[in-house]
């Protein structure tokens, strides 16, 4: 039932986009119909009242869907006064849909031994699911080991933890689908630490084996390269074509991050001189030099999505669009809706 199913629910998502959206272009857009958004300890904790502006916001630009990561989703001690139990409640009432985050360890990458991880995630879809199960707007699962290709003993990790935490989600709930939100590297030269790159078609060859056998539903691929506002449209698309391929093999759904968060920078030789060579995107001396994506642009990322799925999510809103932020955002966030009415 796995993917076919859930198909038809991301094209309903999708139209319900179509609120602040347009028909009638070539290539169509990719509907934009949720957003990740990390919950702090103070949104895990925020009274639903203080909830409403933020829901009539998203809703406002035709985002209906919440993928919520972090620990305080679900948090051990929050027992029978949870308050993602009203917030669940209010997102019912407005027909909106969470998938929720199944955690991942500090460094999971470098794990000898995955078993004591996939037993952690396993309780916790467990959890998640008797606590939260009865919610209708309880969609699906988040698993975050976000990736772009792994070698060798490497290899051999991820495929046993996606492949054995997404069949435990299919076993303690096998109608909710699940997803995964992995990237790609455009960095070939290097500049921004000694990654190993690969190649589009060795990209496509290694995500058809893991989708092959791990129960994922969707890939949301994330479009950005690292975050760089200088990569174009025609460097992301060899790379997109490449897990279309794989998706298209496996039966999976594909659809796109749109990253609404980015780091300014006019090319590669600006990055170095600006923050030297082997700094990585994350690194804290970047910080000054993120900002929202301009409106045009996402209509343009949207575009470029529109040619390999219908359907897109967004990283970045919360934490550059999200009028609650303050003028700047809100601006931004106007803008948005402007363009997305278009």
């Amino acid at each position: 039932m796995r993917r076919a199913a859930f198909c038809t629910l991301a094209l309903l998502l999708a139209a319900s986009a179509l609120g602040c959206a347009r028909f009638g272009h070539a290539p169509p857009r990719a509907g934009l119909i949720g957003t990740l958004w990390w919950m702090t300890p103070e949104d895990a904790q925020r009274p639903v009242a203080e909830w409403r502006d933020d829901l009539d916001r998203l809703q406002a630009l035709g985002l209906n869907l919440l993928i919520l990561n972090g620990p305080f989703v679900g948090a051990p001690d929050a027992g029978a006064g949870d308050p993602m139990l009203a917030l669940f409640a209010e997102l019912d009432r407005r027909g909106m849909r969470v998938f929720i985050d199944t955690l991942a360890a500090p460094h999971w990458w470098t794990l000898d031994d995955p078993a004591g991880e996939i037993e952690r995630a396993c309780a916790r879809v467990r959890m998640l699911e008797g606590r939260y199960g009865a919610y209708d707007c309880f969609e699906g699962f988040y698993i975050p080991y976000e990736l772009y290709v792994f070698w060798g003993e490497r290899a051999g990790l991820i495929r046993r933890l996606y492949g054995e935490v997404s069949a435990c989600c299919k076993q303690v709930a096998p109608e909710r689908p699940v997803m995964i939100s992995p990237f790609f590297i455009l960095d070939r030269a290097g500049i921004l630490g000694d990654f190993r790159w690969a190649e589009p078609a060795e990209y496509q060859a290694f995500w058809t084996h893991l989708l092959a056998q791990a129960d994922i539903d969707i890939v949301a691929l994330q479009d950005s390269g690292e975050h760089l506002s200088f990569y174009t449209l025609a460097d992301r698309a060899p790379f997109f074509e490449a897990m279309a391929a794989a998706c298209r093999a496996t039966d999976t759904a594909l659809w796109a991050n749109i990253e609404t968060g980015e780091l300014a920078v006019r090319d590669a030789r600006e990055y170095v001189e600006r923050f030297g060579e082997k700094t990585h995107v994350n690194d804290p001396s970047t910080r000054p030099y993120w900002r929202g994506v301009p409106a045009d642009k996402l209509a343009v990322k949207l575009e470029f999505a529109g040619a390999y799925t219908p359907t897109a999510i967004t990283w970045g809103y919360r934490e550059f669009i999200r009028p609650a932020l303050g003028d700047s955002a809100a601006a931004l966030y106007a803008a948005y809706c402007e363009q997305l009415r278009k």
